[in-house]
């Protein structure tokens, strides 16, 4: 049987643009921190990154649509004629294309982020306004009000805008969903920086923000409509996309992605919420402490999962096509490196960035002991959660009642130990941890490896030997 499907393999240039665009995320994070802390006072930063926390708190309304959709258009163009609900129909799987469907896919996930957009929009403009609003007492807070009302504007647009990610992601192009991202991190950067110095506070890092979806917007569409072999097969198809037609690919994707929304809700609450509690039990001031800590870490896990994340189209490609030895390849090399670069990220951060910032404020210190802790909780929450990501490219999600458990569990527990036992910021990192360590932080890699075969040791070990394997031979031609 030929095959007239659509080919994703993951090369090079999708490896350096997806490091390049998480290089880039990182890089305007970091550039941001001390401009914020030249610019701004301790409550500015503290409520700035409330604001994140909330703007957190809205994408979980995008409710796991992201990665299904992508995932499903991924499988459509890799030969899929019908969506299945948990992993795939062998007797559904062709030689060609059905691009009727790949242009429903599509317009479907146009609707559910628009529709998404309009819900954040409101619940921030009231919930979101009412929180701002006790946390600073009635706006006191510098700029605090019009930086607001742009916030909820750009919270809008970056649920809205996803769909545009989400057509590159499910082509396969991770090169050019990192372009699109890097351009708009390029355009918050510039922007944030020349409205700080212009004197125009929280604002300028409002402003920021949405330039950032804007720009986005613009450079992914161009890229998406680049394509011409998807284009061509898409306007090729003039069949009327009929409402049912919608319903029933909403109805299909729902299944797995609101139990991946559920993983998103509680993911928040392993990560971002900490920041909400902080402010809550600790204060704004603590809160800009921990949360560029916090900021530190989230960017170790980013850059250290670049390249298993560059690869899981393939991953996902090769599942449809019954293809097992690229799946472990996948695994293998993808978590391997993660643990690699992790340590030594950490490390980096530990022994020079850390001490680097009092320089920039003095009363701003962060306590490396404190860092490596959270390094740790992150390491391991991170690594199930990658795990977590092959087996929901199988299309299952069996771990969603895990994780809901475990972070109700890990605020229960963070309340005692902040509220009453008044154990400050150690009490957030370890009322998270000890929930996630008692299950999935182990659970989840082994269900991988029955899956796949072999062991959590072996796949590490595997997965170094190739890298170190093609370092050597590289060096070698350059010598």
């Amino acid at each position: 049987m030929s095959d007239n499907t659509v080919n994703v393999h993951a090369g090079k240039k999708d490896v350096i643009w997806n490091y390049v665009g998480t290089f880039m995320s990182m890089a305007s994070n970091f550039l941001l921190i001390p401009l914020l802390l030249l610019f701004l006072s301790n409550e500015e930063i503290g409520l700035w990154y409330v604001f994140v926390a909330i703007a957190g708190f809205a994408q979980l309304l995008e409710f796991g649509f992201t990665s299904t959709l992508a995932r499903n258009l991924l499988f459509c163009l890799s030969g899929v004629r019908k969506l299945s609900k948990q992993g795939k129909d062998i007797g559904e799987i062709a030689g060609e294309v059905d691009w009727h469907l790949a242009r429903v896919i599509i317009r479907t996930s146009k609707a559910i982020y628009s529709v998404m957009g309009v819900i954040a929009l409101i619940m921030s403009a009231s919930l979101g306004t009412v929180y701002v609003d006790a946390v600073t007492h009635h706006f006191s807070v510098a700029w605090s009000f019009p930086s607001w009302v742009v916030f909820i504007v750009s919270i809008f647009t970056n649920l809205y805008f996803l769909y545009c990610l989400t057509n590159l992601r499910g082509v396969g192009d991770i090169a050019g969903e990192n372009k699109a991202k890097t351009f708009g991190r390029l355009a918050q950067l510039l922007i944030t920086a020349l409205l700080l110095m212009a004197g125009f506070g929280l604002m300028a890092a409002s402003i920021g923000f949405l330039s950032y979806s804007t720009i986005m917007r613009f450079v992914a569409n161009h890229i998406f409509n680049s394509h011409r072999e998807v284009q061509q097969g898409l306007i090729s198809d003039t069949t009327f996309i009929r409402r049912t037609e919608i319903k029933e690919v909403l109805s299909t994707v729902s299944f797995v992605a609101w139990r991946d929304g559920v993983v998103s809700l509680a993911w928040y609450g392993a990560t971002q919420a900490m920041s909400l509690l902080c402010s809550a039990f600790l204060g704004l001031a603590e809160t800009a402490t921990y949360s560029v800590m916090l900021q530190f870490a989230t960017a170790v896990h980013y850059f250290s999962s670049v390249y298993m994340h560059t690869y899981l189209p393939s991953f996902q490609s090769a599942y449809i096509k019954g293809d097992s030895q690229r799946q472990r390849d996948s695994v293998d090399r993808g978590m391997s490196c993660y643990v690699l670069m992790f340590l030594a990220c950490t490390l980096g951060v530990t022994l020079v960035v850390l001490p680097v910032l009092p320089l920039f404020k003095p009363d701003f210190i962060c306590n490396p002991a404190l860092y490596l802790t959270l390094s740790v909780y992150y390491f391991l929450l991170n690594q199930h959660s990658l795990y977590c990501q092959f087996i929901v490219s199988m299309n299952e999600i069996p771990y969603f009642k895990a994780y809901l458990v475990s972070t109700i569990a890990g605020v229960a527990l963070t309340c005692l130990l902040c509220g009453w036992m008044h154990w400050g910021v150690w009490g957030l990192i370890l009322g998270q941890a000890i929930p996630q360590l008692c299950y999935n932080n182990w659970h989840w890699p082994q269900y991988v490896y029955k899956k796949i075969g072999g062991t959590y040791i072996q796949s590490i070990s595997t997965g170094t030997r190739w890298f170190v394997k093609n370092i050597t031979e590289v060096c070698k031609r350059r010598h």
